[in-house]
């Protein structure tokens, strides 16, 4: 102990959101900590964004970028993870991913966010896509979420070094009782409610689909909007909004629903259809981003198309009325899940990105 405070070796420093935000970056990042890896690597993290007002946000990248050039200056940044997004975050991050190329120190980009290729295409003129393909070129690695999203960005730039690394969960001891048949049957949503995420369209499904289940939305968002609309349908009795929920209250949630469902528009792939499976749900998904990658049609769950109201409320009618189906379909994911997307499998896969680059751990997590 005493030589390695003497002699400080290269560490790996992460870059991202807030880890009390919400969303999916944070969290990743929560889902990291809690697996061990950053007491193993010993992982530095700097947020650059927060929620709030502008000039909190402007203070949190001011002080996350004083806060790198100082360990840069020094010489104890041996890789930069950076996590990233589309619109404003791809602008913040690529200050910093400069500012470690410039120190010659290497660094990842980890893309997060389900818009970024539309962001690529449709938002950015000649001059910011070179911006961006200059910033995927210089890493050392470009890690995507799903192997479909891996080719869309290899579309835009075909020299960089892309791979994939799956979202991934912990698998529970325990299951949903999603094979219940009794009046108690629940509909989940996790997300942030809107339109992207089909929010609304699952609840004009809802309203088709009769009257022996409730619809629970856990998330922020668009709650009045979505509130408003269910008061209009006729069925603001049987969804309830219960807000952004986390810990025990989401593990609660998770284990009394029967069918879960995320009906989104764009999606890179969705942590909360990740935890559906890995607690035996049946999932009602769309066929975008790395979400086919992860449902099979009538193997893991049922795969409607986005804005196909009547499929949607096909679909979610199916599984209420049909317990041996949800019961074989929740096996399923919950497999796949644990074969494929568990943290366990996971893991491993981006640690070994890390020593690529000369990182070693310094320590075995408890929890391994």
């Amino acid at each position: 102990m005493e030589t390695e405070e003497r002699y400080p070796r290269p560490k790996l420093l992460m870059i991202g959101t807030n880890p009390d935000a919400r969303g999916g970056i944070a969290s990743v990042v929560a889902k990291y900590r809690q697996f061990g890896l950053f007491e193993k690597w010993k992982v530095t993290y700097l947020f650059t964004h927060v929620e709030g007002s502008l000039g909190r946000k402007l203070a949190a990248a001011f002080l996350a970028y004083g806060r790198l050039v100082a360990l840069l200056l020094t010489g104890r940044v041996g890789l930069l993870h950076i996590h990233i997004a589309s619109r404003a975050s791809t602008w913040r991050k690529s200050v910093f991913a400069l500012t470690a190329f410039l120190f010659r120190v290497p660094y990842v980009l980890h893309i997060h966010g389900g818009k970024f290729i539309e962001f690529f295409n449709n938002e950015c003129g000649p001059a910011r896509r070179r911006i961006i393909r200059e910033l995927l070129n210089r890493a050392g690695s470009v890690i995507a979420l799903s192997d479909g999203w891996a080719a869309q960005l290899r579309t835009v730039v075909p020299t960089a070094r892309i791979e994939t690394v799956h979202n991934s969960v912990p698998v529970p001891t325990q299951q949903a009782k999603c094979d219940q048949n009794d009046g108690n049957k629940e509909i989940l949503f996790l997300g942030k409610i809107g339109s992207e995420k089909g929010a609304f369209d699952l609840i004009r499904a809802f309203a088709v689909i009769g009257q022996d289940a409730q619809l629970v939305f856990g998330g922020n968002g668009e709650v009045d909007s979505a509130s408003k609309l269910a008061r209009q349908l006729g069925v603001s009795d049987r969804v309830h909004f219960a807000g952004w929920i986390s810990g025990a209250e989401k593990e609660a949630r998770l284990a009394a629903a029967t069918v879960f469902a995320l009906p989104s528009y764009n999606e890179g792939l969705p942590m909360s259809v990740l935890e559906a499976m890995a607690w035996g749900i049946p999932v009602v998904v769309t066929p975008v981003g790395g979400i086919p990658e992860l449902v099979r049609q009538a193997k893991e769950g049922l795969i409607v198309q986005p804005g196909d109201i009547d499929g949607l409320a096909s679909a979610l009618r199916t599984l209420l009325d049909n317990p041996r189906l949800r019961t074989r379909l929740g096996a399923n994911g919950r497999s796949r899940v644990q074969q494929l997307f568990s943290d366990a499998v996971v893991f491993p896969k981006l640690e070994v990105i890390w020593m690529r680059f000369g990182l070693a751990p310094f320590r075995q997590p408890n929890n391994q």
